[in-house]
């Protein structure tokens, strides 16, 4: 697909008046490189004998019912074409100092929902309030913990850090 056609596929699809979920899906459909993508992923999932946990219409959910909380928690995610993750939270003893970007991958916040193996959330957050005294903490986990039983959401917690498996 040609950049510029690629671009107006992009650039129009605000115009089209579509809710999230078809923009979501009108983009994943429309992109001959997520469509490769796609098919390059469905390919390692078989051999990897992994079967989906989530769909595209949860994480859309989550994605739309994240403003709910306090803030909008950091995440870390697993990749289906990575080995590994960049980092864990379970590695960093103290809350993140920064919030998560949840807007849709268009706009350069999540990734492509098909492509997330895990995804680990860190609902605290550490609001530096000088040199002298210490952070303020602020913890929404018991609020994400509640959004995700809300939309039925399957998770995993370990003290304030919540995983969510897009396949397992």
């Amino acid at each position: 697909m040609k950049n510029k056609e690629k671009h107006n596929i992009y650039a129009s699809v605000d115009s089209l008046g579509l809710t999230l979920f078809e923009k979501y899906k009108y983009l994943t459909e429309k992109d001959e490189d997520i469509v490769k993508l796609k098919q390059k992923v469905s390919k390692i999932i078989k051999s990897r004998n992994l079967s989906s946990i989530m769909n595209d219409t949860k994480w859309l959910e989550l994605q739309q019912n994240i403003d709910s909380l306090p803030f909008p928690p950091a995440y870390n995610e697993k990749l289906i074409l990575k080995d590994k993750a960049v980092f864990t939270f379970k590695d960093f003893k103290d809350p993140p100092k920064y919030q998560g970007d949840w807007s849709s991958f268009w706009q350069e916040g999540l990734p492509i929902f098909f492509t997330i193996e895990w995804l680990e959330i860190r609902a605290t957050q550490q609001i530096h309030q000088g040199r002298l005294v210490p952070p303020k903490i602020i913890d929404a986990t018991k609020a994400l913990v509640q959004l995700l039983n809300k939309l039925n959401i399957p998770f995993e917690q370990e003290s304030d850090i919540i995983t969510i498996y897009g396949y397992k």
